[in-house]
């Protein structure tokens, strides 16, 4: 939570936002409900690294918090990464955050700085915030605040990350890993700023419990995507884990000229998933 939303001596407070948010379902919940909250959240731990480190900025707060879970990663086609210039990243979403941390860090320590387009919910992580670019959606349609804040954001040099899915990578009928269909937004911005594209594929996955939850939710009929709850807990779950990155060949922003935009995105996306192949 930000400083403005923090009701407690706690950064983040499982009973203080459901009495503020939900105060009639908290006075239904049994005991044992809230404190299975607390902990697939886990609150304990959470708040004990934002004790040390709510008051650092940026990337010296993401480089602790990949320390603190012992995080560690490869990159394959490092060479690839432009030297200069402005550029769009876009990547698969398989771990719906811990990914984007890696990411930030790696462009960041590559380029100096780097801004990740997200939902603006994020941004009560407070010593993120600097690294977000928020995006507030009702109805699928972007308020004018965001793209504004957007385009002011890409028609700058800072290398700007996009999760075209938007949503963290469900499992399919196959049984593969994979993101749900590709917004074309990343398409139209990068060619309204003249920003070519480089397409990264991350290797990674969360827990079958995740997957499972989400098909069966999804099965039933629940529109809320509770598995979203289960995000914190998955992290932690990667203690320690080595990542894969793998990173392909720039695509020009002028390229495909006569292609529409939709159809962009899918030759993108099967460009990011054919890198799979070279992990």
């Amino acid at each position: 939570m930000s400083e403005g939303c923090k009701m407690t001596d706690k950064y983040i407070d499982i009973e203080a936002v459901l009495e503020a948010k939900a105060p009639s379902l908290k006075k239904k919940m049994p005991g044992f409900m809230i404190s299975y909250l607390k902990h697939i959240v886990h609150e304990d731990d959470l708040n004990d690294f934002l004790s040390k480190h709510w008051n650092e900025d940026g990337i010296t707060f993401v480089g602790n918090l990949l320390t603190e879970l012992g995080i560690s990663y490869n990159i394959n086609g490092e060479d690839r990464l432009p030297e200069s210039g402005r550029y769009t990243f876009v990547c698969n979403h398989p771990l719906g955050g811990l990914d984007g941390i890696v990411l930030l860090k790696m462009l960041s320590d590559k380029y100096g700085e780097a801004k990740v387009v997200v939902n603006d919910i994020l941004m009560h992580i407070s010593p993120m915030k600097s690294l977000f670019i928020p995006v507030n959606v009702v109805n699928n349609i972007q308020n004018k605040e965001s793209v504004n804040l957007i385009d002011e954001c890409m028609s700058g040099n800072t290398p700007i990350l996009y999760f075209p899915a938007g949503k963290v990578s469900r499992r399919d009928k196959s049984g593969n890993i994979a993101d749900l269909e590709w917004k074309k937004n990343f398409v139209t911005k990068s060619i309204e700023h003249k920003r070519d594209i480089v397409p990264i594929y991350f290797d990674g996955r969360n827990s079958s419990f995740f997957y499972n939850l989400a098909y069966w939710r999804m099965k039933i009929g629940i529109r809320q995507n509770v598995e979203m709850l289960y995000l914190a807990d998955e992290m932690y779950k990667n203690r320690s884990a080595h990542f894969n990155i793998t990173v392909g060949e720039i695509v020009g922003y002028d390229s495909f000229e006569d292609i529409p935009a939709i159809e962009k995105t899918r030759v993108i996306r099967e460009k990011c998933y054919n890198l799979a192949k070279r992990n």
